[in-house]
């Protein structure tokens, strides 16, 4: 068996070719139920971040990186700025 080291110096060869799914979460709003139910197609929901919030990157709900939002040819990505 072969022994797979990435950048931060881990062995990964056991379950390096494992599938994950990293969450970005952006930010948060506060709404009354009643606002939340009036909600329409083409509404917009105000966050409380500004346009140049930091972004968590989640795996099952762990924080595992933060960073910021970029454009990554027609989508958007992370720069990533802190490891957890």
């Amino acid at each position: 068996m072969s022994t797979e080291v990435v950048g931060n110096g881990k062995d990964v060869s056991l379950v390096g070719h494992v599938k994950i799914s990293l969450v970005a979460e952006i930010g948060h709003a506060e709404l009354t139920v009643e606002e939340l139910f009036a909600l329409r197609k083409g509404d917009n929901v105000k966050l409380e971040e500004g346009s140049d919030a930091i972004v968590t990157l989640l795996l099952n709900g762990k924080a595992v990186a933060q960073g910021e939002l970029v454009c990554v040819d027609d989508k958007l990505g992370i720069r990533i700025t802190e490891l957890a």
